[in-house]
């Protein structure tokens, strides 16, 4: 197993995307807000992809399924399962949070490490949600 960068030695991902999970309870009775959290989140991304690379692929699915749940299109999902990825999505737009975004070169592995366990926490969810995806773009 490959050591962590001296900056990750006492983070915890599953303990800041817990955390963060928290924080999207208030999320709940507002989808609207869930919506511009989402689009926040995929500028966010968009403008450092680079530093993202190995899970830009997996955020953009958790932003995804926020933007269907806030707009009722995709409801066949606990709210637990939505306040996990929000909990995420809530992390990484946080710019100040355990590795702060602006740091060169480890910004982004905390974040990337919570969107990581995030992921892995409710991926059957993901699947469901993708495959849902697939069959909306065939109708």
């Amino acid at each position: 197993m490959s050591e962590q960068p001296e900056d990750l030695k006492d983070f915890d991902a599953k303990d800041q995307a817990d955390q963060a999970t928290k924080v999207a309870r208030d999320y709940r009775n507002a989808p609207e807000r869930a919506m511009q959290l989402a689009v926040e989140a995929a500028k966010k991304a968009k403008r450092n992809k680079g530093s993202l690379r190995k899970v830009v692929s997996d955020l953009a699915t958790l932003v995804r399924l926020v933007r269907a749940w806030g707009a009722s299109e995709y409801r066949d999902v606990p709210w637990k399962t939505i306040a996990i990825a929000l909990g995420a999505i809530i992390y990484f737009v946080n710019p100040f949070d355990a590795i702060p975004d602006f740091i060169p070169g480890v910004g982004y592995l905390d974040d990337a490490l919570v969107v990581g366990v995030t992921v892995k926490s409710i991926k059957t969810a993901l699947d469901a949600f993708k495959i849902w995806e697939t069959k909306q773009k065939q109708d």
